[in-house]
């Protein structure tokens, strides 16, 4: 159970995101508020008030931001583009599907399951609105990387605070690999998951402040790209890049202690592209992973994925991995094979789309991967709406290259997203991060005017209007427009 502690510093944390708005420019303190409230603050922690979302550590990072942000950046013109307006379209559209497929999907399960001695349930209106809001307070991340963070600046504030952040996390990191996962029970009262899940061969699977070693796993892996990309774009542009290499290094060191065997092999294949290939080959593996996500059901279904292959690849290099992919796949098939009898609008919550036993009423599944769960419980539009959201965004930046300028940036975080969405695939690790880096995506492809507007100060969107004077640090008549309408898009 959570101590006064872990509630003290989530609801402190809007404080905080306070001091970082006055402290740091809007860009940077949005990621700063997004990210650092994901590392730091206490996992399985939160308040629940009926039809409203739970107050945890995604709302309290997200909400501040986007009411911040409202505050002190004025409304941003988009580009007129003829497929920047179609992508505006689109984007609406995914939208309306992932708010409007938890009506539908109430809709179609009014009736309880009864299964032997399991009894759940029929859903109701009041569900479909409790889904709602967990949904629009998930995607706020989203719609702040599509405003705030689309130029090419922003996306490289996204890259410096996920590998600052992760560097500064190796250090917990190897505290917990050698004296085993204790932070999160020493400073806020309780571990947020299964201990016995964490301790690997003759050591330990770090969490920190996470819910689940994994979500170290795929952060340190991302951390390692974002540094790994930040030295290919000092290269280019002929600065000083010898930090951002031994930053990438050492990242990938303290990754492959960490215990993560699938971060681990995701980090040193795209590592290895962000160093060795051009822009266009980064951008078509970029492609690649979005369409086989996408499409990954029908892929899995159709029997046209090497799951066996896989399997014995991994048995291969590890027999405990290869035990624990197993496992994970045929907990898939039991899902999909359920989620087939409603393949439209999934089973919804409560557990419906898991596959009980008749005769005792326990479960005989369990849910990894996120993809499988938004089949079961959404269907075919949940999934569409909710993928379509982190995958579109890849087609459109492609779709739109000629027009984003040589810089790597882009398609490093491009990158850096497809690693967070094969991660998707075997986890669930789909938080706070990954929305936002797919709305900034987005927003560069849609809302970014070109690389002239970097430089052009009528292009700058991120003046603070006169109402969030009291926010700004007071350094005279020209506080409200001095360091913080200098340099959002041109200052690093």
């Amino acid at each position: 159970m959570p101590n006064i502690v872990a509630y003290l510093a989530l609801f402190s944390w809007p404080i905080v995101a306070i001091l970082l708005f006055r402290l740091l420019p809007l860009q940077k303190a949005l990621v700063w508020t997004i990210i650092g409230g994901y590392l730091l603050l206490p996992s399985a922690t939160q308040v629940k008030f009926p039809m409203l979302p739970p107050v945890d550590k995604t709302m309290v990072t997200s909400l501040p931001a986007l009411i911040l942000c409202l505050l002190m950046a004025p409304a941003q013109a988009p580009t007129q583009a003829p497929m920047a307006r179609t992508g505006r379209h689109v984007l609406l559209v995914l939208f309306l599907i992932v708010v409007t497929s938890p009506v539908l999907t109430v809709l179609q399960n009014t009736e309880p399951v009864i299964d032997g001695r399991t009894f759940l349930p029929g859903l109701r209106l009041y569900d479909a609105m409790g889904l709602i809001s967990q949904l629009l307070v998930s995607l706020i991340p989203l719609w702040l990387g599509l405003r705030y963070l689309n130029s090419r600046e922003g996306l490289r504030t996204i890259l410096e605070v996920i590998a600052i952040g992760g560097l500064a996390y190796t250090l917990p990191v190897l505290f917990e690999v050698r004296f085993s996962p204790q932070l999160h029970t020493w400073i806020y009262g309780f571990f947020p998951h299964s201990f016995l899940q964490h301790i690997r061969e003759d050591g330990f699977r770090p969490v920190v402040f996470l819910s689940h070693g994994l979500l170290v796993g795929i952060y340190l892996c991302i951390a390692t790209l974002s540094a790994a990309t930040l030295f290919r774009e000092a290269r280019r542009e002929g600065r000083p890049a010898t930090y951002w290499l031994l930053s990438t290094i050492w990242l990938l060191i303290v990754l492959s202690v960490s215990k993560n065997f699938g971060a681990m092999i995701i980090a040193v294949a795209l590592t290895s592209a962000v160093f060795l290939l051009g822009r266009k080959p980064l951008l078509i593996i970029g492609l690649a992973v979005a369409t086989v996500v996408m499409f990954y059901p029908i892929l899995r279904g159709a029997g046209w994925i090497p799951v066996d292959a896989i399997y014995d690849y991994v048995h291969s290099i590890n027999a405990e991995r290869a035990a624990s992919l197993k496992f994970r796949l045929d907990n898939e098939d039991l899902i999909l094979a359920r989620a087939s009898e409603k393949p439209l609008v999934g089973w919804g919550s409560w557990g419906r789309d898991l596959v009980h036993d008749p005769a005792t009423g326990k479960l005989v599944s369990i849910v990894d991967g996120i993809w499988v769960h938004e089949i079961g419980s959404f269907g075919w539009i949940g999934y569409i709406g909710r993928f379509g959201l982190l995958t579109v965004p890849i087609l459109f930046f492609a779709l739109r290259r000629r027009a984003m300028g040589d810089s790597f940036i882009p398609l490093g975080l491009i990158i850096t997203l497809s690693a967070t969405l094969i991660d998707l695939l075997p986890n669930s690790g789909l938080v706070n991060y990954v929305w936002l880096m797919a709305g900034a995506v987005m927003g560069h492809a849609l809302w970014w005017r070109g690389p002239e507007a970097e430089g052009d100060p009528a292009a700058q969107p991120f003046a603070a209007p006169p109402r969030a004077a009291w926010l700004m640090p007071d350094t005279g008549p020209t506080a409200t427009r001095g360091p913080r309408t200098q340099g959002l898009h041109s200052r690093r």
